[in-house]
């Protein structure tokens, strides 16, 4: 019995290196999804801001979750956020293009320039992470302006380049790639400070992507796409712990891209060129990974509140959900398969610069 529990152990953990496990190993399970290419209603990223580096701005942004169940996704490369059903079933949407840095012309608009992240506090404001713009925007529910909560700039609270945002505690944390921090503030913008610093030492960022907290805000969370780790900290930006290292393998990455923390405590992270979702203890202990196949491009990611987790990849939103899972659609378009070579490549490149070789193409989902 202990020899057989022993050669299962290892198969499964060979499967997982591989990316490959078989969804019925997982927990979490394809439950179906939503969007596609275009700028008209319901749809993620027309190649409005051309090809080369400004393609990552064609796939979805950020997702959160309101307590009626409406999913929010910021669509970046059409400037807006648009609102869904838990179904995908398009409700609406609020914002459009427009550049500043940051500054005062359009403070008090409704435009934004390749946004990224966003947040939403228990009553409902909405946060929108305005990163072309170097900014935080807050809105109420209906998507009623509010207030400018942070600008461009180098000084504790102000940001360049941020990307995503959590809040918890009555604290609003920002993952400010310009300036390798941590920028927290409360939700009304102020009491504002930051925390860590640039460096491949404990504790420290290279680029901060995804970033979540508990509710009370007393653990937060960081995703390092460069160091392939996630960082633990706690509210006030004291160090705890971190996990995750290149690779392949179970609880490894390549390229983390956000992270949110579930019902329970665990936490979920989108790695990326790993084309997987992996699943954590809050403490950062490897559960297990699902989603190979089913997704191309993972990026942010959100639970909802009743375990349903939603995240944000190639023109669409993808659902999990614990227990069977759903039928797929139909195969991917030729230009989802343009795509989908850019990403295979990035992420070759990716692979190869953490010394993996042979890393396995990316499915087309």
């Amino acid at each position: 019995m202990n020899l057989r529990r022993t050669l299962l152990g290892a198969t499964v953990a060979v499967l997982a290196a591989l990316g490959a496990a078989s969804p019925a190993s997982a927990a979490y399970q394809y439950a179906g999804r939503f969007g596609h290419e275009g700028n008209g209603p319901g749809e993620f990223g027309g190649g409005i801001l051309g090809a080369g580096a400004n393609r990552q701005y064609d796939d979805p942004g950020g997702i959160a979750v309101a307590s009626d169940g409406t999913v929010l996704v910021v669509d970046p490369s059409n400037s807006r956020v648009e609102r869904f059903k838990s179904s995908g079933a398009f409700v609406s949407s609020f914002g459009s293009r427009g550049h500043d840095k940051g500054f005062t012309r359009i403070a008090l608009t409704k435009r934004f320039f390749q946004p990224e992240g966003i947040a939403l506090d228990p009553a409902g404001n909405i946060y929108v992470v305005d990163t072309g713009n170097d900014r935080i925007m807050k809105f109420n529910s209906r998507g009623r302006f509010l207030k400018r909560l942070a600008k461009t700039g180098s000084f504790p609270g102000q940001v360049v380049q941020p990307w995503g945002a959590a809040i918890g505690g009555g604290k609003l944390f920002v993952a400010d790639q310009g300036n390798y921090e941590i920028d927290t503030m409360t939700t009304s913008g102020g009491a504002k400070r930051s925390f860590s610093t640039f460096g491949r030492d404990p504790g420290e960022l290279v680029t901060p992507g995804g970033v979540a907290a508990t509710p009370a805000g007393d653990r937060v969370y960081v995703a390092d796409l460069i160091r392939h780790k996630v960082l633990i900290f706690d509210g006030s930006g004291k160090f705890l712990d971190e996990f995750g290292s290149p690779g392949v393998g179970p609880g490894q990455f390549l390229k983390p891209t956000a992270v949110t923390v579930g019902l329970d405590g665990s936490v979920f992270v989108s790695d990326r060129c790993n084309w997987r979702i992996e699943h954590f203890t809050a403490t950062g202990q490897f559960i297990e990974s699902f989603g190979h196949g089913d997704v191309a491009s993972p990026t942010f990611l959100v639970q909802d509140r009743t375990g349903n987790l939603y995240v944000s990849d190639f023109h669409r939103v993808v659902k999990f959900a614990p227990g069977a899972s759903a039928a797929r659609r139909a195969s991917p378009t030729r230009a989802r398969a343009a795509h989908h070579n850019d990403i295979d490549i990035m992420c070759r490149h990716v692979a190869e610069m953490n010394g993996i070789r042979n890393h396995p193409r990316a499915p087309l989902g």
